[in-house]
């Protein structure tokens, strides 16, 4: 990296369905009121999609945008999958080459400031991309399963809800993007999740840096050092299970902290 030189940082928030509008909501502004400026956020939902009251509100009041992707996904088909795997894409595809990128799921919200050393700056700006290590190892054991990796081929099993890119990954996006729309991908549990680790494994083994957990921060692991939390669970049913208030609500805190 150039002495001197500092990329810019920006945060991308991918989210559809209201449940996850509404998470979105609250999650953006955590994320705005860290960086050092709150248009750096972005809230990205499918083109074909309304907007909800709250979102909108709470992109007015602090500041962070929403911008839209096209989404290619009949809604009968594994939906998160090939959901995130594009918006990832498409994310990754308008950045400029001094940008670095934070792709966090709406279950998300920013605790500290948000500081990246130059080591890892350096490696994901030449072309790897970081995510944080899941809490539990979930390779899977079947060799009849498309996914399937033997252990040769396995990297340490990561959580997709934590993403650090650069404009030079977007090949390892683009392979995403292209398993995800495969039928042999479109059922089996982790969605987006098990691309993620069946490509980094199966072709991609020297693109992967591993984050610290205080990026990715999940119970029973989150600490005292931890930048982003992460109310992790079932995709797609955010909305019936009860990490969605928690989530709220620690959002509304850190708010409450900052003045928001």
């Amino acid at each position: 990296m150039i002495p001197g030189f500092s990329p810019r940082l920006l945060v991308v928030i991918i989210a559809s369905g209201r449940d996850y509008q509404e998470a979105a909501a609250w999650a953006a502004p955590t994320f705005a009121c860290k960086l050092p400026q709150a248009k750096n956020v972005s809230v990205l939902l499918p083109e074909q999609e309304i907007v909800i009251d709250p979102l909108a509100h709470h992109a007015l009041k602090f500041g962070f945008q929403i911008q839209r992707f096209p989404l290619h996904a009949a809604a009968d088909e594994m939906l998160t999958s090939r959901l995130k795997c594009q918006a990832f894409a498409f994310a990754v595809s308008r950045l400029q080459p001094d940008e670095l990128l934070f792709l966090v799921d709406a279950d998300t919200c920013c605790l500290k400031q948000l500081i990246i050393s130059t080591e890892i700056a350096e490696q994901i700006l030449q072309g790897q991309i970081g995510l944080a290590p899941d809490i539990v190892d979930r390779h899977f054991q079947k060799e009849t399963d498309p996914w399937f990796l033997t252990p040769e081929e396995r990297n340490t099993y990561v959580n997709s809800g934590v993403v650090l890119a650069a404009a030079t990954s977007l090949d390892l996006f683009k392979s995403f993007r292209k398993l995800s729309e495969q039928p042999l991908f479109l059922c089996g549990p982790f969605h987006d999740q098990k691309v993620i680790n069946f490509a980094l494994g199966k072709y991609f083994r020297n693109r992967l840096v591993l984050l610290d957990p205080i990026y990715n921060g999940m119970n029973p692991v989150r600490s005292t050092r931890t930048l982003i939390a992460h109310y992790a669970g079932g995709a797609g049913y955010l909305g019936s299970q009860s990490r969605k208030i928690v989530h709220q609500e620690m959002c509304e805190g850190i708010l409450v902290e900052g003045g928001g």
